[in-house]
């Protein structure tokens, strides 16, 4: 009998919370919403253990391969604390568990290597040339031109900026052209055509956040 107390207080607190995010405008549409959210998450939940349940061993391990190589993306692509260069070494090394998961997917460390700094300069590309308050509006050419001529003053800026040449350098894109298109030059220089970048350069996404991070 505890146990149902307990297991309806922990539903119930879910029902609660949920509700709260909700933008409904009565408490019944509210709870209502929230309901149907918790509903539906059991029912995913229970399908995905079924589901593992009954994957094939060689498909789920190639899942996971692929899952946490996506994973791994996702950190570079959004890597931006430029001054914790142990952390991006980190990102950017291979252990032994990470080369089991490229041996499976068949690419080699070099070939992941080169892949992964491709990810993490077109991230910086990308987030350097947004609002960091709104990832999913770019800066003006006067905004690019101010953060060019005011780097050297500022230490946070000298290091964005640094990254930014570093990124650019890497695929041999002038500094003037950024300045003239922003971002727009990932796709002008077809950045993400490279075989391996179309076939292993999955990026996780990420829950929606309130600077459109989840949109880059």
């Amino acid at each position: 009998m505890e146990y149902v107390i307990i297991i309806g207080a922990i539903v119930f607190l879910i029902i609660y919370l949920l509700a709260k995010d909700s933008k409904k405008e009565t408490k019944i549409e509210q709870y209502g919403e929230a309901v149907s959210e918790l509903t539906q998450m059991v029912a995913d939940k229970i399908s995905s253990t079924a589901y593992s349940i009954t994957e094939p061993v060689d498909k789920k391990k190639l899942r996971l391969a692929k899952e946490r190589l996506a994973s791994r993306h996702g950190r570079l692509y959004r890597f931006d604390y430029y001054s914790r260069i142990q952390y991006l070494e980190q990102l950017l090394s291979v252990d032994d568990s990470f080369k089991s998961d490229l041996d499976y997917l068949g690419l080699s460390e070099d070939r992941w290597k080169k892949l992964a700094l491709m990810i993490f300069n077109i991230g910086t590309i990308r987030k350097l040339s947004r609002k960091s308050s709104d990832y999913s509006m770019k800066i003006d050419k006067h905004s690019r031109e101010y953060m060019l001529s005011n780097w050297t003053s500022d230490s946070i800026l000298k290091g964005h900026i640094e990254a930014l040449k570093n990124a650019l350098k890497f695929f041999n894109i002038g500094i003037e052209e950024w300045v003239e298109y922003g971002d727009t030059v990932v796709e002008m220089h077809d950045l993400s055509s490279n075989p391996d970048f179309k076939e292993f350069g999955n990026i996780t996404s990420i829950m929606p956040m309130q600077n459109n991070m989840h949109l880059l």
